[in-house]
C-alpha cells in the first residue's frame, strides 16, 4: 500500500503525516500550493509520478465567516472544497486510483435536535457548507471508488487559536465570557487521522465498503459546556486563569449565519461497518493544553507510578459553578471555525 495525502498542509493533513510518519505505511504528500488544482494535466502528472494505490484528500478551506463576507474567499472556498476535489475525483477515476476524502458536517442546515445520520438530507445553508455538498456530490458522480468521511469541528495542536482565544478572553474581561449557543461535537484532529488510517487499512484488504461515514468524538455537548470543560483544565496549568474563573460569567449568544445550530453527527455506521469506536475528547483537551502550556509527559520508561509531566504543575485550584446570563447578542467574533 502507498498513500498519497493530499492538503498534507491542512490540520489534519499535518496530523495524518505525523502518525503515517510512526507506521509501517509508505506514503508520500502534496500541499495545495505545489500543484494547481485547475490542470487537471499537471495534477494527473503528479500523482502518476507518486504512483499511489489510494488518494487521501484533506485539503480545505475553512475560514467559514470570510468565505460568507469576502468575494475573493468566496472563490478560494469553490476553488478548494469543489473545484479541486472534482480534478482529483476525475484523475482518480481516469488511473484507477480509490479516494478518501475529508468533508464536513456544515452540510447540514443544523435544525436537527438528534446527530445527523448518514441518510439525512444535505441542505447547506452557507458558502462554505455549500461548496462541501458540491465536493461530495461531485465526487459520487465521477468516481464510484471512493470514501466520504464527514467530521464534525477538529482542534488540535496544529491550530490553537480557539484555546488561546478563550483563555485569553476569560483572563482579560475577569472571567466573563461570550460564547455562541450551538450544539456539537468538537473531535481531536489526530483521532480523526487515526480513523482515516483504519479506514485505508481495510480498503488495501479489498474491502467492498465504498460510501459515506460520520466520525467525531463521544457525546455531543453545547459550546458552553465545552468551553467550560476545556478552561477549568487549563486552569490546572495557570494560576492566574484560575483565579479570574472563581466568578465566572457565560453570555450565551444566537446562532447567526455562516453558523448553524446543531452540527453533530452519528456514527453508528462506521462502527457497524469498520468497528471504529468513537473516542472521548478528553485526551486531546490535555494533549493541546500541554503543548500550550510547554508541559510534556513521560511515557517511557514505564512507572509504577501515574505518568508525571516534566514540569511540575501548579495546584489545580477549585472552580465553581459558572454562571450564564440570560442575555443573547449577535454572534460577532466568538464563535467557532471548522
Amino acid at each position: 500500500m502507498k498513500l498519497l495525502v493530499f492538503g498534507a498542509n491542512s490540520q489534519l493533513g499535518r496530523e495524518l503525516t505525523r502518525l503515517l510518519g510512526v507506521t509501517d505505511i509508505e506514503f508520500d504528500t502534496l500541499d495545495t500550493d505545489e500543484v494547481d488544482i485547475l490542470k487537471p494535466k499537471e495534477v494527473v502528472g503528479a500523482i502518476s509520478r507518486i504512483n499511489p494505490t489510494q488518494l487521501i484528500n484533506v485539503s480545505t478551506y475553512s475560514n467559514l465567516q470570510k468565505a460568507e463576507s469576502d468575494n475573493d474567499a468566496a472563490r478560494l472556498c469553490d476553488l478548494v472544497n469543489t473545484g479541486g476535489v472534482t480534478t482529483l475525483a476525475r484523475v482518480c477515476q481516469q488511473l484507477a486510483i480509490p479516494m478518501i476524502h475529508h468533508s464536513s458536517s456544515y452540510v447540514f442546515d443544523g435544525q436537527k435536535k438528534e446527530p445527523y445520520t448518514e441518510e439525512d438530507e444535505s441542505n447547506p445553508v452557507c458558502r462554505y457548507g455549500k461548496s462541501k455538498w458540491l465536493g461530495e456530490r461531485t465526487l459520487r458522480e465521477e468516481n464510484p471508488r471512493h470514501i466520504i468521511l464527514r467530521t464534525d469541528w477538529l482542534f488540535g495542536e496544529f491550530l490553537k487559536r480557539y484555546f488561546h482565544m478563550y483563555i485569553d478572553a476569560c483572563k482579560q474581561n475577569s472571567g466573563t465570557i461570550s460564547i455562541v449557543d450551538n450544539r456539537f461535537s468538537p473531535t481531536f484532529a489526530a483521532d480523526a487521522a487515526r480513523v482515516i488510517i483504519a479506514m485505508s487499512r481495510q480498503l488495501d484488504c479489498n474491502a467492498e465498503v465504498w460510501g459515506t461515514y460520520h466520525y467525531c468524538a463521544l457525546q455531543p455537548v453545547n459550546q458552553d459546556q465545552f468551553v467550560m470543560q476545556m478552561l477549568e483544565a487549563a486552569a490546572a496549568l495557570d494560576p492566574d486563569l484560575a483565579e479570574k474563573m472563581t466568578s465566572m460569567e457565560i453570555d450565551l449568544l444566537d446562532v447567526k449565519p455562516p453558523y448553524i445550530r446543531n452540527t453533530s453527527l452519528n456514527c453508528d455506521k462506521i462502527m457497524a461497518t469498520f468497528g471504529i469506536k468513537q473516542r472521548s475528547r478528553g485526551e486531546g483537551i490535555r494533549s493541546v493544553l500541554n503543548n500550550i502550556y510547554g508541559v510534556v509527559e513521560e511515557t517511557d520508561p514505564p512507572t509504577q507510578e501515574a505518568s508525571r509531566t516534566t514540569q511540575k504543575k501548579p495546584g489545580r485550584k477549585k472552580v465553581p459553578a459558572r454562571k450564564k446570563t440570560s442575555r443573547k447578542r449577535p454572534s460577532e467574533k466568538a464563535s467557532t471555525q471548522k
